[in-house]
């Protein structure tokens, strides 16, 4: 990632991730997609923390030890 993400970022990635985590305990025990979702006040950097997250997802983080997730599907609203 290009960017430094602010300590609250990071802490809000590293929380992203543990419910995408859950998500896909959930999914691959009752074979049921999951969903969440990122809200955040206005010039928080939702769009980094996303990308972040994502990021994460397609392709694995050692910074917040998150292994990749080769059939995770991301639909991104803005």
């Amino acid at each position: 990632m290009k960017f430094t993400l602010k300590q609250y970022q990071s802490d809000a990635v590293s929380e992203i991730l543990a419910q995408l985590q859950q998500a896909r305990h959930l999914h691959h025990r009752r074979g049921r997609p999951s969903s969440i979702s990122l809200s955040a006040t206005t010039g928080a950097g939702k769009t980094v923390m996303a990308a972040a997250a994502i990021e994460a997802l397609f392709w694995g983080s050692e910074t917040f030890e998150f292994d990749p997730d080769p059939g995770a599907v991301v639909i991104w609203f803005s």
